[in-house]
């Protein structure tokens, strides 16, 4: 007898077929091998720059070759070829640079909310000396 149940290999297949579709897929068997090959020859050279360079001027050294591959990546992605190999790749290298390393730019949004957290937090300090000043 047939050890497998009825169904099972149809569930196989769709998980399988899940995986596939959320993962893009499509998306990476459709790139062009040149275009691949660029995308990796652009990964090795942030990682190799990370390799080569001290920890405390990594951000300065690397940060042309790491952009340069964060722009192509962001190409890659409007042209719909954002598959799950891609996007780990490009995922773990951002997170060297900025967690690992500590590089990165705080982006233009945070500037209203961060100034208005400073403000906020001045007016008890503003009071208490303003308090202290005017009580003499």
């Amino acid at each position: 007898e047939w050890p497998l149940r009825p169904g099972v290999t149809r569930r196989l297949w769709d998980a399988y077929r899940n995986m596939w579709d959320s993962a893009l897929c499509d998306t990476c068997s459709g790139l062009s091998v040149d275009t691949a090959e660029t995308f990796n020859n652009m990964t090795d050279a942030v990682h190799r720059c990370f390799d080569k360079t001290h920890f405390r001027i990594i951000c300065q050294t690397c940060n042309d070759v790491y952009d340069d591959l964060l722009t192509y990546f962001k190409d890659l992605q409007e042209k719909g070829y954002a598959c799950a190999d891609l996007a780990d790749s490009m995922n773990s290298t951002a997170q060297s640079w900025s967690v690992d390393y500590k590089c990165g730019h705080l982006p233009l949004e945070y500037l209203p909310v961060l100034s208005m957290t400073l403000g906020v937090s001045l007016i008890p300090v503003l009071f208490y000396i303003g308090l202290w000043k005017f009580a003499r």
